[in-house]
């Protein structure tokens, strides 16, 4: 479990984050949703590290990340996987290459035991013989499964996504999603996704938390979500359906 206390985070004396307090579990699809310039980024980057908050403290387990001196957070990021929004695939490097380099950098493993961990990850998303082949020579679903498949290559207790469907179509869309909730609950990790996608809320946010100019106002599951009192997510979804429903006519 990751539990954030008393969370505040600044940028050049601006508060961006201020007082969050939320859990997320094991097993379970939370999705941190909200406005453009929300915030839901900056604290997806505190939880991994990237940004150090003035003030609060964040808790893997037992372990206070927060506070862990730098080596041993670069030690406690073996635990963690990343999805980035754009796949952040390495242009030079083939499917295998990509999905081996955290295993590169992290373990002292022989090749074989890489490469049969690699065709693991590559067969869990549904991607076979495709070693060998570049980003550019597959399509953005697919690139975006080489990026799951690397984000569990060193079987991760927690999972982080910043955006995973930014991009896709909506089919597409629905198979990451899917992918990303059976993997959660097959391995039990706890899983923190960053998106906007409403579809996504609906499909599979076991809990979900709505951040709002820095604050979050709502907490709930996608079974909730459209009974709330809170007006600013109210205005939010209402956004979103109205944009999706928009941009599905001008398609006819």
């Amino acid at each position: 479990m990751i539990e954030v206390k008393g969370l505040y985070k600044e940028f050049d004396g601006k508060t961006v984050l201020r007082d969050i307090n939320i859990k997320f579990k094991p097993g379970e699809c939370s999705l941190i949703i909200g406005a453009s310039g929300s915030g839901k980024t900056v604290l997806l980057k505190n939880l991994v590290g990237l940004y150090e908050p003035e003030k609060g403290d964040i808790l893997y387990g037992e372990h206070n990340f927060t506070r862990m001196p730098l080596k041993e957070k670069k030690l406690f990021r073996r635990e963690m996987g990343m999805l980035f929004q754009e796949s952040a695939l390495f242009d030079f490097a083939t499917v295998q290459e990509n999905v081996m380099f955290p295993m590169d950098f992290f373990t002292d493993w022989s090749f074989e035991e890489k490469l049969e961990r690699v065709n693991f990850c590559l067969k869990r998303v549904n991607l076979e013989n495709v070693n060998h082949l570049y980003p550019s020579q597959i399509s953005g679903g697919m690139q975006k499964r080489v990026g799951i498949a690397r984000a569990i290559a060193l079987n991760p207790k927690y999972l982080f996504c910043d955006e995973p469907n930014s991009g896709l179509d909506p089919t597409t869309s629905i198979v990451i999603d899917r992918l990303i909730q059976e993997i959660t609950k097959e391995y039990q990790i706890t899983t923190v996704i960053n998106t906007h996608d409403m579809n996504s809320v609906m499909e599979i946010g076991d809990h979900i938390g709505f951040i709002h100019k820095g604050e979050l106002v709502w907490e709930g599951n996608n079974k909730e979500i459209m009974d709330s009192d809170c007006q600013p997510l109210n205005d939010f979804v209402f956004a979103n359906n109205l944009a999706r429903q928009l941009k599905k006519n001008a398609s006819v």
